[in-house]
This record gives structure tokens, sequence and C-alpha cells, in this order.
């Protein structure tokens, strides 16, 4: 339940970073009249400004990213993974012999580790013979699943970092057309002013995208990190407890 509600709230806030982002910039041209009130950069809306439409999409990714980053630094966590509470719970119902309680445990807990451990033991529901390998297989398949999910999530910021960057090389090219166009435009004279505006967004959207792109990249590595180490303390959780299970109901069984 936790897990969802967090997810809910993870795709409102990047939302409404989206709409934070103004519809009407989406139509101004970088080589408009209005785009760079000269070259007097002293405030930051001057520079996003200066910056032309590309700087607006750039600052929502910008928004995007912090959002996920807060949200990953509270959801990647092992009491959020695998819960210590959870799994004590489970193993005080595997020595009581409490099979039920073991698997209600699993259904009312919205975790990783819950949803493998059940996994395991849907497995074993239908087979009359136990056999640690259809554990060990069960474990196996939902813990890739879990960790799919989880490198899933890591993933936007990766892409965050690529995305950026590379709305700040179009910013670039359209800063450098724009500059040729204001030249051509003189005749027989080359005017400094006439590159300024070109030159100022090609440098500005270079300069955001970067900005943006770098941090993404080192919240990636961070978060990549934290996953890995996550995932291997999920499947030794998981996999002590359905070991715990295992040798329970191979002496509750009756021997030949």
């Amino acid at each position: 339940m936790v897990k969802r509600v967090a997810d809910e709230w993870m795709w409102r806030l990047v939302a409404a970073a989206l709409l934070l982002t103004p519809a009407a910039v989406w139509a101004a041209a970088p080589g408009s009249a209005d785009t760079v009130p000269g070259l007097h950069l002293k405030t930051l809306g001057d520079v996003i400004h200066a910056g032309g439409w590309c700087m607006y999409p750039i600052i929502a990714l910008s928004a995007i990213g912090l959002f996920l980053a807060i949200y990953f630094f509270f959801s990647l966590r092992e009491e959020v993974i695998y819960p210590s509470m959870f799994l004590g719970q489970a193993e005080a119902a595997i020595r009581q012999g409490d099979n039920e309680g073991l698997r209600q445990h699993c259904q009312g807990n919205d975790s990783a580790a819950a949803k493998v451990i059940l996994a395991a033991l849907e497995q074993l529901d239908v087979r009359e013979k136990v056999d640690y390998e259809v554990i060990q297989s069960a474990l196996e398949d939902e813990g890739s699943r879990q960790a799919s999910l989880l490198w899933a999530r890591v993933q936007y910021l990766l892409d965050i970092a690529v995305v950026a960057p590379m709305i700040g090389l179009l910013g670039t090219v359209l800063g450098m057309l724009q500059s040729f166009s204001n030249l051509q435009a003189e005749v027989g004279a080359v005017i400094p002013l006439a590159m300024a505006q070109g030159v100022a967004v090609a440098i500005i959207t270079t300069v955001g995208g970067l900005m943006v792109g770098i941090p993404a990249m080192l919240l990636y590595a961070v978060f990549r990190t934290r996953v890995t180490r996550l995932v291997a303390g999920l499947e030794i959780a998981c996999g002590h407890i359905l070991r715990m299970y295992y040798a329970h109901l191979r002496q509750s069984q009756p021997k030949p």
C-alpha cells in the first residue's frame, strides 16, 4: 500500500512539473524579435528568455529529475524493498508452522520481498511433492521481475541525462542557424548584434542541457549502486526465508 501511494505521488509530481512549463513558450520562434532583449543577462529570467523555447523543456526535465531523485531517496531503501518487520513475522510464522499465516503476511505486504516469497508459496501449493528446485526457480523468476522493476525506475534518470543535452544541442543548432540568418539579412555590413541573438541561444541552451544532464547522470550512478545492493539483499533475505520454509516442510512430511 505504501509503495502504491508513493508511485501515485511520483507521477503526480511529474505531471505538476510538466504543467509548470508555460504552454505559450512552445510557439515562440527562436528568431523572433522578443527572444533576446539585448544581451543584458543580469537575472536568471533573462538567461532563460535569451535561451529561447529550448530552455523550457530543459527546465521541465530538471524539475522531473529533482522529483525523481527525492522519490528514489525515500523509496529505494531496505525497509521498503524487504522490511525487517515483515521478515521477522515471516520467520515467526514458519517456526510456528503457520503456513496460512505466512501467506496472509505476504498478501498483506506490498514489498518486493513479500511478492517473491508469495510466488514461491503459490508454486508449492500446486505440487504434492516438496522440491527445493521449484522453490529456487520461483525465487529466481519473481526476483528477476522485481529487480527489473527497480532498474526501470532509475532508468528515468538516465533518460533525462541523455535527453537534456540533446535538447541543448538542438538549441545550439537553432541558435547558429539564427546567427547565419541574421548575417544574411544585413546588407553589406557585419554588425555584432546581428549574431548576438543566435550565439546567445547556442551557448545558453548548451550550458543548460549539460547542467541538467551531468547531475542526472551522477544521480543515476548513485541510485544504480543502491539498486544493485538492494537486489542482492532481496535475494539473500528471500532465500533465507524460503530455505526455512523448505526445511519446515521436510520435517512436517511423514517419513516413508
